[in-house]
């Protein structure tokens, strides 16, 4: 299942584990978290967005981990909406097939658990020839259900750019959370991941059991492509 190169088409169903830090970002955060990406220069907007780390138990093609970073929201023209600067994955079918179907820029870093216990856990993430990143968190409080189907879909929606074109995809989840929080993170200069510090965390959530579905995306031309015609 966990074959480089193969691909395997939207929808994917998910399941894992895993933590949301929500950060107010500020707009020239955005830029700079995509600054290694032309098609959103100029178009950060800030706002509302997460920083994740995350432990898929099951995929379409098979478990991996990720960490990934939303810094906020940005102009797409007919719309403002979240994208993801950020997304390293422990395999390279993650790699690929989210780069094919949702226009993810999705790269190749190894994971390790480095503290575990009921309450806590640490992870040090590592892309090639970068300095490692550890992060530390801990967790809280009751278990509550809850579901991304009570929130509007523009808060559901992202949009991603990737080789000319904008891909769109509406996700959904269900998850049993309790309240967590980002205890530390060790960010070299040289690890390849934006330094948080000076975005604000509004809340944190860690689910030890979610179901996300991903469907396929909306894929149109991007405004690189549309110049170009």
């Amino acid at each position: 299942m966990n074959e480089p190169n193969r691909h395997i088409p939207a929808p994917w169903q998910l399941t894992g584990r895993g933590y949301v830090i929500a950060l107010s970002c500020s707009r020239s955060f955005g830029e700079q978290c995509g600054a290694h990406i032309p098609e959103l220069a100029g178009r950060a907007r800030g706002g509302l967005g997460a920083l994740m780390m995350v432990d898929y138990a099951s995929s379409n093609v098979g478990p991996y981990r990720e960490l990934l970073l939303c810094p906020g929201r940005f102009d797409f023209g007919d719309r403002e909406a979240a994208t993801i600067t950020h997304i390293w994955v422990s395999t390279q079918a993650s790699v690929d097939n989210g780069q094919r179907n949702w226009g993810l820029p999705k790269r190749l870093a190894s994971f390790e658990t480095i503290e575990h216990n009921d309450n806590s856990e640490g992870f040090r993430v590592q892309l090639p020839d970068h300095a490692p990143l550890t992060l530390s968190f801990s967790r809280r409080g009751p278990r509550l259900p809850l579901s991304t189907g009570v929130l509007p879909q523009a808060w559901r929606t992202l949009e991603q750019p990737w080789q000319g074109y904008d891909y769109r995809t509406v996700i959904g989840a269900k998850t049993r959370s309790r309240l967590a929080r980002l205890d530390d993170i060790d960010n070299p200069a040289d690890s390849g991941f934006p330094d948080i510090a000076d975005q604000k965390a509004r809340i944190g959530l860690y689910a030890d059991r979610f179901d996300l579905h991903f469907p396929p995306a909306t894929r149109r031309p991007g405004d690189t492509a549309k110049r170009a015609e």
